[in-house]
């Protein structure tokens, strides 16, 4: 149950509930003052959304230099430290079958996470088109 629902049942709990007398009004006060105690507590306890600027017609190579850099590195030799293999080696045919083994869910496990963040972020992109842009980036 999320904060507003929560201070709208709240809400119709208390406008049910009526002030007919001091006594009652005594309580719904105190019923009041509950209520403030737990929707200060749902704000505590809640979990702050992201907002996710989303830029449209994100570029390849804007792509691969803000999400895929870091462990494929500039020129393709890949990162030690990542346990990412080098991409030099590879055709364009062979780079474009990982990237759609990793768009079926059949690829590496890390990548087929990282490409979730890629699409949640607005950068789309075809395993076609990126694997011309590595091979042609990888091949100077």
């Amino acid at each position: 149950m999320n904060y507003k629902t929560t201070a709208l049942i709240f809400s119709a709990l208390m406008l049910l509930a009526g002030c007919s007398d001091e006594q009652t009004q005594n309580t719904s006060e105190v019923k009041t003052q509950k209520v403030v105690k737990i929707e200060q507590k749902v704000k505590a306890e809640a979990v702050p959304v992201k907002e996710i600027v989303v830029k449209k017609d994100y570029t390849i190579e804007e792509i691969y230099n803000s999400m895929c850099i870091e462990c494929h590195s500039d020129d393709g030799s890949g990162n030690t430290e990542k346990l990412t293999p080098s991409m030099t080696t590879l055709t364009q045919k062979e780079i474009e079958d990982a990237l759609l083994d990793v768009e079926k869910d059949q690829g590496h496990i890390i990548m087929e996470h990282n490409r979730g963040e890629i699409i949640k972020m607005g950068m789309e992109y075809s395993a076609k088109n990126m694997a011309e842009y590595m091979f042609k980036r990888f091949s100077k």
